[in-house]
C-alpha cells in the first residue's frame, strides 16, 4: 500500500511538473506568432530574412505547439477513460501536428542548426526518432493493440517534451555551470532528448501498469 502511494505520488508530481512547463513554453512560444524578430530569431541574423527558412519555421513552431499542449492529457488514465472520444480526437491531432507538420520541418530546421555537423547530426537523429515513435504510436493505436501504443506514445511525447529539456539546459549550462557556449550548443542538441528518452524507458519498465 505504502509503495503504492509513493509511486502514485512520483507519477502525479512528475505529471505537474511537465505540464506546468508544457502550457508555459505554448505561451512563450506562441508569441513568435506575432511575426516580430524575437528570441531565437535574433541568433539567426543569416537567415532571418530568408522566405522559405522563416516560413519553415513557423510551420514548426505551430506544428509542435499542439502536441506540447496535447500531449500530457493524454496521458490521465481517468480522463481517456471517461472520454475515449475525446482522447482519440486529441490523439490524431497530436499524430497529425507530428507526422505533417512539426517532424518534417524540424528535419528541415536542422540542418541550419547553430553548432555545426555535431549539434545538426543531434537535431537530424531527434527528429527522426520524433517521426519514427509517433508513427508505430499510431500505427498500434489503428491496429488497437494499446498496450503498445501506450508505449510508443510515452516515447513519442518524451522527445516531444524536448522542446521543454532543450531550454532548461541551454541556461543551466551556460549561465549557472558557466560552459563554453560553443561546446553548450553542441551537447544541449543531444541531452535535450537522450535523457528524456531514458526516462521513458525507466517509466515504462517500473511503472507500466499505473501509467
Amino acid at each position: 500500500m505504502a509503495q503504492n502511494l509513493t509511486q502514485n505520488f512520483f507519477l502525479k508530481g512528475l505529471w505537474i511538473f511537465v505540464t506546468f512547463f508544457c502550457v508555459l513554453l505554448f505561451g512563450t512560444t506562441a508569441l513568435y506568432l506575432s511575426f516580430q524578430e524575437m528570441g531565437f530569431l535574433h541568433a539567426k541574423p543569416d537567415l532571418v530574412h530568408n522566405f522559405i527558412w522563416r516560413s519553415v519555421f513557423y510551420i514548426h513552431i505551430t506544428g509542435s505547439m499542439i502536441p506540447l499542449l496535447v500531449g500530457p492529457f493524454q496521458f490521465v488514465k481517468k480522463f481517456r477513460n471517461k472520454y475515449p472520444k475525446i482522447h482519440r480526437k486529441l490523439g490524431e491531432a497530436y499524430v497529425f501536428c507530428i507526422l505533417i507538420i512539426g517532424g518534417p520541418s524540424g528535419f528541415y530546421m536542422a540542418f541550419f542548426a547553430n553548432g555545426g555537423l555535431g549539434a545538426q547530426t543531434g537535431f537530424f537523429i531527434l527528429s527522426l526518432l520524433w517521426l519514427g515513435t509517433t508513427y508505430w504510436a499510431y500505427r498500434t493505436a489503428v491496429q488497437k493493440d494499446f498496450k503498445a501504443h501506450q508505449k510508443w506514445m510515452l516515447r513519442s511525447f518524451a522527445l516531444t517534451f524536448s522542446a521543454v529539456t532543450l531550454r532548461l539546459w541551454v541556461p543551466l549550462l551556460s549561465y549557472i555551470i558557466l560552459l563554453d557556449h560553443q561546446f553548450t550548443v553542441v551537447i544541449t542538441a543531444w541531452i535535450n532528448w537522450i535523457p528524456n528518452i531514458l526516462i521513458a524507458e525507466l517509466l515504462l519498465k517500473y511503472f507500466s501498469k499505473e501509467l
